[in-house]
């Protein structure tokens, strides 16, 4: 299985706090082909990405928090292990 990005939304104004990441809306997955695509955005930098509360429309956000990779294995298959970053957003100013 491909690593993936999972982008989530915090609305404008609330403390990045580990309460407001878990209640965060999620936005869009993106499978990456490369390890590499998980860690190159950081926090203040701007991005376009699909929001699926919008019907997939391309929206403007600020990222505000990038998680650390975690590592998961599959029940199936516990020696497989896929890579996933979660990257908190909220509205581009």
């Amino acid at each position: 299985m491909s690593p993936q990005i999972t982008y989530k939304y915090l609305p404008s104004g609330v403390e990045p706090t580990m309460a407001a990441f878990s209640l965060a809306e999620p936005l869009d997955i993106r499978y990456v082909e490369d390890v590499e695509e998980l860690v190159r955005e950081s926090a203040g930098d701007l991005i376009r990405v699909p929001d699926l509360r919008h019907g997939g429309e391309e929206r403007d956000f600020k990222i505000v928090s990038v998680d650390n990779p975690t590592h998961s294995g599959i029940v199936r298959e516990p020696s497989t292990m896929i890579d996933n970053l979660n990257v908190y957003v909220t509205d581009a100013e």
